[in-house]
């Protein structure tokens, strides 16, 4: 009696054992079918991104979209507090492959917070140029006391808005294939500066990033 009792209780462990197993085992394939639908879904959505962008993105002049800043940046400011803007471009074009209304957004975010953080009166300079197969745009503040004023401290901000604004520049110059990082220009303040890949009749050689090498 007691031996059919104790291989009744064996049988209901392992019993309950294998069950939970066999439920532990269909979790796991439970979660990876969600995780590789999930994954699915991403590659899907980084597709139709890249689509949409090669179908929104035209070859574009950076020269009138910096020189838009001229009358832009201090749009909505009190006089007080505005500053001072010297364009600087060269005659020949900057050619980039890129949707205009993000570099717009990038170029005018920029020009925005130099606005919030530049003493008034200052003058913000905005240069173009091209160098080592790439449009480089550089922000700096030409009055700035410091060897790191505030402008070129976008990237590390700490209040909301300013992350936030930062981080949107950053995945637009990202999506465009280039990259925002502070450094100095002409012996000038630590400032920002904008390096994108030229354009080139070859849209996927307009996506290399910007290298070490690059960023002087």
């Amino acid at each position: 009696m007691y031996s059919s009792h104790l291989g009744l209780a064996i049988a209901v462990a392992i019993a309950i054992g294998l069950t939970a197993v066999l439920a532990f085992i269909a979790s796991l394939l439970v979660s990876n079918m969600k995780a590789g639908a999930q994954a699915r879904e991403m590659a899907a959505q980084a597709k139709r991104e890249a689509r949409q962008k090669t179908s929104e993105s035209r070859a574009q002049d950076l020269r009138p979209l910096i020189a838009s800043l001229q009358h832009s940046t201090n749009c909505g400011s009190a006089p007080e507090r505005s500053i001072r803007i010297d364009i600087r471009v060269p005659q020949d074009v900057v050619p980039v492959f890129g949707i205009e209304a993000e570099l717009e957004e990038l170029l005018s975010k920029v020009a925005r917070y130099a606005v919030d953080v530049m003493s008034p009166g200052a003058t913000l300079q905005v240069s173009a140029r091209v160098e080592s197969g790439h449009a480089v745009v550089h922000w700096r503040d030409v009055d700035a006391a410091e060897p790191s004023p505030p402008l070129a401290r976008f990237l590390d901000g700490t209040q909301a808005a300013v992350q936030a604004s930062a981080r949107m520049c950053e995945r637009i110059a990202s999506r465009h294939g280039g990259r925002l990082y502070a450094a100095p220009h002409a012996g000038g303040a630590l400032g920002l500066t904008l390096r994108l890949p030229l354009f080139s009749r070859d849209p996927a050689s307009c996506v290399r990033p910007a290298t070490a090498a690059d960023r002087r």
